[in-house]
């Protein structure tokens, strides 16, 4: 009887649970079907937005853009030698690169377009170098001199500004036909951000007459200071007409100058700048607009004149290099403004940009320093503060730099990241991790313009391969560096380095061995390096070796076996 009335409850307690369970379940599918209705709302979104878009590029209307253009460096170039190895002349060209090509569509195809003229002039100059090796004799006598320099031309670039509205980029190009000395010229590029048109001055300075009216205002006020600006120089800017040099950063508009001195170019150009503020019916509005954080390089020599405390006065801002020692490579680098001079860095080489956070102005400064170590120091223009320990071992990236030798010409090439975003920047380091590599990762900047690695996964971005001697047990990883499944890596693979958390572990790919030049250290050494730097571009399964490391003996093991006895062609540098 008693099991009876058990067997009873038991069935009226199922009972009760039944509605509360179908009330689950039916919450479940609920939440289940808002998640499907969400995700499909999403999806008919951006095919809306994207038809709108198509549909206004097509009635030629300008594009609706979201976030601010990255830009690259794509950097190329050769040098050729003779029989005996001397160095016959080099040649290097840089062209223009979308991170985000999709999103700023126009913008891409007027990079194109340009970069079409940069192969082109390429082409032109190397024809120039080579007729000159071959008939100048005063470039054949360099040549063979050890005193003489090296027949060359090169362009560099310097992104000034790239947003929503503009990207404006100056070029710096230098000469040298017959190996005599260096010849140093200047130009600029500015393209319309939403609808790549290439600007002429006019599109920007509505006013010229009332644009060098100021800019003589500015010079004159110069005289006598630190940043002087010769008021005669002017008017040479003027005569260039259509060839004028300029570039549009935040703040205003700036004009450069060649300037030559016991009938050579200087290495730097003057630069002047005209503020939007000073009169806004000189400029086109659209171009003054600019985002609330912004980066301003200081190109140079070049200053800029700002409002550091928000008086209303704009005063000085530049960096300082002064030697200390005129035998020593080491200078003193220190940040000026509003008549205050910080403590110095020491370095070889400085680059700054001013940072604009949060109202504030903050000069960064990387310092080319020992042991191929960059640095970068912040430096808030309120205070002109120096912490000390206050600084980052990073730069900005150059990556999947190729370099391959065919007879008597060398070729390489290679992309080079640049700074024009407050929120951030791609930073370059140095990994140790079953050889030494460079690797990149994106740095966010806070409120105060102090600057972070985003996580801790890394982009390697050096041309090194491994080839396997054994088959290796290995978990494979998908992109995103999550664990897919256990796998076994097979003996005589080549492997290209991918990520790494800079300590513990490296994520590979396997490559085709048609993408691996082989070089020969002596015995039976060899060293395998990447000739393609298209094979970085990857988003299928990735292999984690996980390592275990003795740092103090410099043994390290991947499963418990000694990588030496796993893998060929690691090198470490000192």
């Amino acid at each position: 009887m008693k099991l009876r009335y058990r067997t009873v409850a038991i069935l009226l307690l199922l009972l009760c649970l039944v509605p509360t369970a179908c009330k689950r379940a039916e919450k479940e599918d609920t939440r289940k079907e808002t998640e499907e209705r969400e995700q499909t709302k999403k999806k008919d979104k951006e095919e809306r937005r994207g038809e709108k878009e198509k549909k206004a590029e097509e009635d030629g209307e300008e594009a609706v853009l979201r976030g601010l253009p990255h830009i690259l460096f794509a950097v190329e170039g050769e040098t050729h030698s003779d029989s005996d190895y001397h160095y016959l002349y080099q040649i290097e060209s840089t062209k223009l690169k979308l991170k985000e090509g999709k999103a700023f569509k126009a913008l891409d195809k007027a990079f194109a377009e340009y970069n079409k003229e940069v192969e082109e002039l390429y082409q032109k100059e190397r024809a120039e170098l080579e007729n000159s090796s071959n008939s100048s004799e005063e470039a054949k006598k360099n040549v063979l001199s050890s005193s003489g320099n090296t027949p060359e031309s090169k362009t560099n670039c310097e992104l000034i500004r790239a947003d929503k509205a503009i990207v404006s980029v100056l070029l710096s190009k230098s000469t040298d036909y017959t190996g005599s000395g260096m010849e140093y010229s200047r130009s600029a590029m500015n393209f319309d951000t939403r609808s790549g048109k290439r600007l002429s001055f006019s599109d920007v300075v509505k006013d010229t007459d009332k644009f060098f009216m100021l800019a003589e205002k500015r010079a004159k006020e110069s005289v006598g200071t630190d940043t002087e600006f010769p008021p005669e120089l002017l008017d040479k800017i003027k005569e260039k007409g259509s060839e004028l040099t300029w570039t549009v950063n935040q703040e205003g508009v700036s004009v450069y100058l060649d300037i030559y001195e016991y009938g050579k170019s200087r290495r730097e150009p003057a630069v002047l700048t005209v503020y939007f503020e000073e009169a806004r019916n000189v400029f086109e509005e659209r171009y003054t607009k600019t985002e609330e954080d912004y980066v301003i390089p200081l190109i140079g020599d070049m200053h800029l004149d700002l409002d550091i405390d928000g008086d209303g006065k704009r005063e000085a801002v530049y960096l300082k290099k002064k030697s200390e020692d005129a035998n020593s490579a080491y200078l003193d680098f220190s940040a000026v403004a509003s008549g205050r001079e910080s403590e110095p860095l020491e370095g070889f080489d400085g680059r700054a940009y001013i940072v604009k956070k949060s109202g504030k102005y903050y000069m960064y400064v990387f310092v080319s320093a020992e042991d191929d170590i960059t640095l970068l120091y912040r430096l808030d223009l309120s205070t002109m503060e120096k912490k000390e320990g206050e600084y980052w071992a990073t730069d900005l990236s150059t990556k999947y730099y190729t370099w391959r030798n065919e007879g008597n010409i060398e070729t390489h090439r290679y992309e080079e990241e640049n700074f024009s975003d407050a929120a951030g920047f791609c930073g370059s380091g140095r990994n140790d991790v079953l050889s030494t590599n460079s690797v990149e990762i994106d740095w966010v900047l806070d409120k105060e313009a102090y600057p972070r690695p985003d996580g801790n996964r890394y982009r390697v971005t050096s041309n090194h391969v491994l080839r396997t001697l054994k088959d290796i047990p290995a978990p494979e990883v998908d992109a995103k560096g999550n664990v897919v499944k256990e796998s076994v890596i097979p003996a005589n693979s080549y492997l290209l380095f991918l990520y790494s958390d800079n300590e513990s572990f490296v994520d590979m790919r396997i490559i085709e061995e048609k993408y691996v030049d082989k070089e020969n250290w002596g015995g039976d050494s060899s060293y395998y390096k990447l000739n393609d730097s298209g094979q970085f571009d990857y988003n299928g399964p990735l292999y984690r070796i996980r390592m275990e490391r003795d740092m103090e003996n410099w043994i390290t093991k991947v499963n418990g076996v000694e990588a030496e006895e796993l893998f060929e062609g690691m090198a470490y540098a000192g």
